[in-house]
This record gives structure tokens, C-alpha cells and sequence, in this order.
């Protein structure tokens, strides 16, 4: 097995003297989990006897992910040894976090009314796709659904063509990073008051806040957004531009940006053009300005564009591969790679770091914890709740635990 060279704490750790029983799967709730997990909370992550059902996805990458910092048991929640086991460790827990469809805790007495009837000042937290409440309450909801749903996915993509998913499933870390704020906020008001709460989280909510400002564009146009491919919203150029062997994103924002733009491209001619004057003009005249700056740049590689426009403080990125991410050296300098271990083919990895540092800390730290082994710690959680040998050696003879 591979052995995790442990990596340095961030020094801040507030949730130091909290413990979280983590019923989530997916990305969403484990995103939120690992966030309290390296704030020092310790993270008890339960999973079914055959395990958290997302482990083998993309050979274990979408877990490793995901899942740094926590302990894990394996407990059959459809026993009544099981049930109990896991209400006894819910009396005992500061927060508790859960994926379920809404009213399936209910049926095992794990639902907040139950939990908090013991255990009232406990932070429970119910993660869902459409939330806790409404008519889609009891619908499955994945991050593509709520991106189709949201209105996300209808200003995806080009015209002409179907709309498009974000392949990145930014609503579910979205949804997980709100729910690690909104729990590290109750956790705060009980520290005043002494009171839990019951927290309703949704991928569909967080969608729909994404939308915002289109939503009041709505309100206040009566215009309905359309697919609009490569271009950006509210000035021109903005969008993307294609280089001699690959492609760069610019947005010029202001008139100072536009001329910049022009003069680091060889084409201040363009400035005393009457159709490209006011950013009105140069929104009117979109595709002939196109054209105009399609021809500038095709004797640049996208690279080259990209690092003559940011000279000329013009925001612009050039678009790229995987493969060419991980080989920024601006992304090695902001130490925004680190190593952890994937539990599902026995190997390191490497993974995104947490996207914030403390200035206290001195450098981007790395995980706490690899993502365990499926019940890696059950013996020891149990162990840490008071649970003797004999009952947790009978509980897996009992099949109960693994």
C-alpha cells in the first residue's frame, strides 16, 4: 500500500474541537466535508458496507479528489444494529452532514426532528438537489440536471447548435463550498446562542444564484438570453480569438483596454475608425472588428498573444489542455498542485490544493489526510465512542460494521 507522506496542517484550525458525521456521497457534500476536514474538524464519513458509490468512478480520481482529511466506517444503516449504532454516534456529534434524498432519514430515525430531539444543539445539514422543500423535492438532481434546469445550459454553447454542459461539475462544489460556509456560520451562532440549526442546501438554489444577474436582466429587459457561443456579454472585443496553433480569450472592458489592445497589436488604425469609437459602436460592429483582429493575430501562437496582451495589461488567457495546466509555472509557484493517494488503484496523485492560504501559514499546506481505505477506521471511531471490544468484534460478525 502506498504510504502518504503526511503534509503540513494550515495552523489555523477553528472547528479544532468539532466532529462532523459525514453521510454524503458524490461531490457536492464531500467538497463541503473536506473543507471543515482541513479547519481541523474531525470527519467521520459513513458509507455502506460496499462503499461510498462514487469511489470507482474515473478510477478513483472523482474520490481522491474529494476526500482528504476524513476517517471512514462502513455501517449497514438498513439493520436496526446499525440504525442505533449510527443514532448513538449522532447524539454524540456537533454537525452532522447528509446527500439522501429528502424523507429517506426519516425512515431510520436520522432525520433532524430525531437527531436534535437528543441532541439539540447539533448543526445538521441536508444537501439535495432540488432542497428540502417545493414540488421537485423527492427528484434526483445531478450537476448537468441543475445546469439544464437553472437556465445555465441554455446560454451554453452556440446558436446554432444544441445547448452545452460545463464538463466541470461547478454547481456541485459550489453547492458544497456554500454548505461549508453556512455550516461554519452555525457553528458560530451556537457559539452564542447554544442552539443548532437545520441547514437546507440545494444544487438547484445554488444554480439559480448563479443566474442572477441574468435573472434582474430579465426583470428589467424582458430579454431572454441567448447561446452566444465565444462571445462575452456588455463590450467589444470580448470573446474568444483564434492565434496561428490555438486560441486566446480576451475582454477589453474600457476604451483604455481597447486601445491598448490595438496599439500592442500593430493596429492603431482602428482607433480612428468611426464604427469602432464608443464601446456601443464597437458592439454594433462586432464581426467586421472580428475580422479585423482575427487577421492581427494570426501571425502570433496563442501563447505569444496571450503574453503581448497581458504586457499591455489587456486581460487575456490562452486556452488550454489539461495537460498544459498542470505545466504553469505560475500554477507551481502558487503551489497549487499536491500529493495524495487514490484508495481505488493503491497509487499517489496528484490534486488540486485548498484555492486559499493564510499568510500565518507561510506557504500553501497540503492536505491533512489521504482519502481512506472504505472502513479504514471503523474499529477506531467506534473505539473513540466508547464501543468495547467485544460489541464492535460482534457487530462485524453481526455484519453490521466492516
Amino acid at each position: 500500500m502506498f504510504i502518504y507522506s503526511s503534509m503540513r496542517l494550515l495552523r489555523m484550525q477553528p472547528l479544532g474541537d468539532i466532529n462532523v458525521i459525514d453521510f454524503t456521497q458524490s461531490i457536492a457534500g464531500p467538497v463541503c466535508t473536506q473543507m471543515l476536514g482541513e479547519m481541523g474538524a474531525e470527519v467521520i464519513k459513513v458509507e455502506p458496507p460496499s462503499g461510498d458509490a462514487f469511489r470507482p468512478l474515473m478510477k478513483g480520481s472523482l474520490f481522491s479528489a474529494y476526500n482528504n482529511g476524513k476517517k471512514s466506517i462502513c455501517v449497514d444503516l438498513k439493520t436496526d444494529e446499525g440504525q442505533e449504532l449510527l443514532t448513538d454516534l449522532a447524539a454524540k456529534a456537533d454537525v452532522l452532514i447528509e446527500s439522501f434524498r429528502p424523507g429517506v432519514l426519516d425512515e431510520y430515525g436520522l432525520d433532524y426532528d430525531s437527531i436534535s430531539a437528543d441532541n439539540p444543539d447539533i448543526v445538521y445539514c441536508s444537501l439535495s438537489g432540488y432542497g428540502q422543500t417545493g414540488p421537485n423535492r423527492s427528484f434526483p438532481g445531478y450537476d448537468p440536471c441543475i445546469q439544464a434546469m437553472s437556465g445555465l445550459m441554455a446560454t451554453t454553447g452556440y446558436p446554432d447548435q444544441p445547448p452545452v454542459r460545463i464538463r466541470s461539475s461547478l454547481i456541485d462544489c459550489g453547492t458544497g463550498t456554500n454548505a461549508a460556509f453556512a455550516v461554519m456560520a452555525a457553528i458560530r451562532e451556537r457559539d452564542k446562542t447554544g442552539e443548532g440549526d437545520h441547514i437546507d442546501v440545494s444544487l438547484f438554489d445554488v444554480g439559480i444564484s448563479w443566474m442572477s444577474y441574468w435573472i434582474a436582466n430579465y426583470d428589467t429587459t424582458g430579454e431572454v438570453p441567448e447561446r452566444n457561443g465565444e462571445l462575452g456579454i456588455g463590450s467589444a472585443p470580448n470573446g474568444l480569438f483564434e492565434a496561428s496553433d490555438g486560441y486566446v480569450y480576451l475582454i477589453t472592458m474600457t476604451q483604455t483596454m481597447f486601445e491598448r489592445l490595438c496599439k500592442a497589436v500593430n493596429r492603431s488604425d482602428l482607433l480612428d475608425r468611426a464604427e469602432y469609437q464608443t464601446m456601443d459602436d464597437r458592439i454594433e460592429h462586432r464581426p467586421t472588428l472580428r475580422e479585423e483582429l482575427h487577421e492581427a493575430f494570426a501571425s502570433y501562437t496563442a501563447e505569444e498573444l496571450e503574453q503581448l496582451l497581458l504586457e499591455a495589461r489587456v486581460p487575456a488567457a490562452a486556452v488550454r489542455s489539461i495537460d498544459e495546466v498542470v505545466e504553469l509555472s505560475h500554477l507551481e509557484a502558487r503551489s497549487m498542485l499536491t500529493e495524495s493517494y487514490n484508495p481505488e488503484v493503491d497509487e499517489p496523485v496528484d490534486i488540486a490544493a485548498l484555492p486559499f492560504t493564510f499568510e500565518s501559514d507561510g506557504e500553501r499546506p497540503g492536505y491533512s489526510s489521504p482519502p481512506p481505505t472504505k472502513g479504514e477506521h471503523t474499529t477506531e471511531v467506534l473505539e473513540q465512542f466508547a464501543y468495547s471490544d467485544e460489541r464492535i468484534e460482534t457487530l462485524r460478525i453481526n455484519g453490521i460494521i466492516e
